[in-house]
């Protein structure tokens, strides 16, 4: 008597295919849960030049510079900061803006200034990872007479590895809207985002379940095979 293969293929198939489908969903995602501190350093030009809240973890800061018949150019620094999942090689996270804002006739503002962004990307209170900005500004004038600024977030490290959560993944940054114009009375936003470039190892927990379900299937294996040899 000979004995169908197909249901034992389809009970060894399902949970190892089970198995690997949890390790695979398991390397698809990096957790975050993400505190994030910008430290502006010494102004070049400008006056008078002030920021608030400056070095304070998860804080806005805002940056004034110069003079106008209203308010001084400003610049605001809102961190993205609290968990989120992100799709490792594909998925996005963005982590600040920058909001720059004209008034009308700005005057006296500065022409560079540093800033260090400090990442904790598992809130553990470690710094998992710094980088090194500088921030431009410069009078424009086109042709007809409209005058601005134009201004620039130049990067100094874009790309790395970097630990989270005890896993080491590469990273690569870029700065969206990194460099425009602003006319008098205007504003724009610029965002820093981050992807996440390689896959984590699995944890022991993922393996251990994939080695629990091994045993079973071996013993399935046995079972059938000494069913063989009886209805021979």
């Amino acid at each position: 008597m000979q004995l169908s293969r197909t249901p034992f293929r389809l009970l060894l198939a399902g949970p190892i295919g089970l198995a690997f489908s949890a390790l695979a969903a398991h390397a698809q995602l990096v957790a975050i849960n993400l505190n994030e501190t910008a430290t502006f350093g010494s102004f070049a030009g400008g006056s008078p030049d002030g920021v608030t809240f400056n070095s304070f973890t998860n804080f806005v800061e805002t940056i004034t510079t110069g003079t106008s018949s209203g308010s001084p150019f400003s610049i605001t620094f809102t961190p993205l900061f609290g968990p989120a999942n992100v799709n490792l090689n594909i998925g996005t996270l963005t982590t600040s803006r920058f909001t720059f804002t004209s008034p009308i006739n700005p005057a006296n503002y500065f022409t560079t200034v540093p800033v260090i962004l400090s990442y904790d990307f598992d809130h553990n209170g470690i710094v998992d990872l710094t980088q090194d900005y500088t921030l431009n500004l410069a009078p424009y004038t086109v042709p007809n007479g409209l005058t601005g600024a134009a201004y620039s977030i130049v990067p100094q490290q874009f790309f790395g590895s970097v630990a989270i959560n005890g896993s080491t993944y590469g990273y690569a940054s870029v700065v969206a809207d990194s460099a425009a114009v602003l006319f008098d009375g205007s504003s724009t936003v610029s965002t820093i985002q981050f992807q996440f470039l390689s896959t984590p190892v699995p944890e022991p927990s993922t393996y251990a379940f994939a080695g629990e379900l091994a045993p079973g299937c071996i013993v399935v294996l046995r079972r059938r095979r000494h069913a063989s040899c009886l209805a021979a």
